[in-house]
């Protein structure tokens, strides 16, 4: 681990969970209030479009770290992280907080705006620190960890925002003081990464990783492909099951929840599936394999079950995907651009997730139904997958050459 030798091995151990701790601001930062919106669009109908600037509320955060994220990853190479961090955490906490107090529509618009600027920073930076402080197999199991906090506090974030909401629709926003308490923690219990440690780190690892702008476009192209798929059956569940006329919220909520416990245990399988051997390459033909096999099925899904079924191989796809991409990235990274490569990615997965109902609806206007539109983005899974196993066929090849000459590459 990549710490001064004055930290303790258990004060390194709960900055670390800190750290995960802090990555689940970013789901919390729509779906904690998700719940009370109808609430919150009864209290302000008289105001203009509404209908329209509710839902901008809500999502106007993600738009912010999707074009924010690369700038914040830049500042965070040149100044530092920690400092940044805990300034963004608290701003993240105050700017929460606003609209509990605001009784201007426009006013809580703008008070999301910058929540979604600091967010950008909250996520990034605490990427890029489990990043600098682990390298290898530690690197992988944290970073796997990330997602599977982020996948399972929704779920409880869900739950949450729910119960507050039966108070008032301004209740949610109280959960928004929790981050005031991880601000402090993170003053207190992380450190600021040295870069002769992050350098020596590298060359122990007996590989010299350069930075190559191409691969980490690469890795943000097919990081967007696979936001937009991740996000296309959280969304348009409850649209799939009308229109085969299960119209019940509560098999619509059923259904989403089953889907998001197969993304925990998606989550959580990545590493035991990399110490089993399966690298990258294997692991992301594996879940876009599972992601566009579930498409594929929806056109003949005319029943709740059966889309439940296909919703369980979708969520234990979209588990293995989402570390797998951060996983790939972080690799791909010097430590001197770390801060750059994590925001690309995080604003490239933002976008994605922010483009995926856009697509969609686009798409729907060609295809005519949205059961076809979904079967058409499993199709262009495919050809991720193919590109996955030629990939892992190239890095094989190249494995044994390495063997050959002597040569260990852990993360090959």
């Amino acid at each position: 681990m990549n710490a001064p030798t004055r930290i303790t091995q258990s004060k390194a151990t709960v900055a670390t969970y800190l750290l995960l701790l802090i990555n689940c601001l970013s789901p919390m930062a729509a779906i904690v209030v998700a719940p009370s919106l109808p609430q919150m669009q009864a209290h302000f109908a008289s105001v203009p479009n509404v209908e329209f600037l509710i839902p901008v509320a809500l999502t106007v955060p993600g738009l912010l770290v999707a074009l924010l994220s690369p700038l914040v990853g830049i500042l965070a190479d040149r100044y530092g992280r920690k400092q940044l961090l805990v300034a963004s955490i608290v701003g993240y906490g105050i700017f929460g907080l606003m609209p509990m107090f605001l009784d201007s529509l426009y006013a809580i618009i703008v008070s999301r705006i910058a929540l979604g600027c600091v967010e950008a920073v909250v996520v990034t930076v605490s990427t890029m620190l489990i990043g600098d402080y682990y390298s290898g197999a530690q690197r992988q199991k944290y970073l796997a960890l990330q997602t599977t906090f982020a996948s399972a506090s929704a779920i409880l974030f869900f739950m949450v925002g729910g119960a507050l909401g039966e108070i008032g629709w301004r209740m949610p926003y109280v959960v928004y003081a929790v981050p005031l308490a991880l601000a402090l923690l993170s003053k207190i219990m992380l450190w600021e990464p040295k870069a002769a440690s992050m350098a020596s780190d590298e060359e122990q690892g007996r590989v010299s990783v350069t930075f190559r702008p191409m691969m980490l476009l690469g890795i943000c192209v097919v990081t967007f492909i696979g936001a937009v798929m991740f996000m296309i059956l959280q969304i348009q569940m409850a649209y799939l099951l009308g229109d085969i006329g299960e119209h019940s919220p509560q098999t619509a909520g059923l259904v989403a929840s089953a889907c998001s416990v197969m993304i925990v245990l998606g989550t959580l399988s990545v590493h035991m599936l990399t110490r089993v051997g399966l690298r990258t390459p294997h692991c992301l033909a594996l879940a876009f394999g599972l992601i566009a096999t579930s498409f594929l099925l929806i056109p003949a899904m005319h029943t709740w079950q059966g889309i439940m079924l296909v919703a369980l191989v979708n969520g234990l796809g979209c588990g293995l995907m989402l570390p797998t991409l951060a996983i790939w990235n972080m690799r791909e990274l010097p430590w001197q651009r770390r801060g750059l490569g994590t925001g690309m990615w995080y604003g490239s997965y933002c976008l994605g997730m922010f483009c995926s109902p856009i697509l969609v609806v686009a798409t729907g206007k060609l295809s005519g139904s949205l059961a076809t539109t979904v079967g058409w983005a499993g199709w262009l899974c495919v050809p991720v997958v193919v590109l996955a196993l030629a990939a892992s066929l190239v890095k094989y090849r190249a494995a044994r050459h390495l063997q050959v000459m002597g040569v260990n590459l852990e993360d090959a």
